[in-house]
């Protein structure tokens, strides 16, 4: 009687953390100026014509190098 419910509520619990997205944070930076630089990273990365998993690994050293970090 009371499994149905109970497992309703974990199925809710776990989509719920699986949804949860990473963002860049930068103390008294907005989430507009996080994009713009982000954006300038992704293109400096895309510039030098690097592809997979090395470009993401550019990006993040590129926001870790202005202060970022990925929450």
């Amino acid at each position: 009687m009371y499994r149905l419910p109970l497992a309703i509520a974990a199925l809710i619990a776990l989509a719920a953390c699986s949804s949860t997205k990473r963002q860049w944070q930068k103390e008294g930076v907005s989430a507009f100026d996080t994009a713009n630089v982000e954006s300038e990273c992704k293109f400096q990365t895309g510039l030098a014509k690097i592809k997979g998993d090395q470009a993401e690994e550019l990006v993040r050293h590129c926001m870790q190098a202005k202060g970022f970090r990925l929450n």
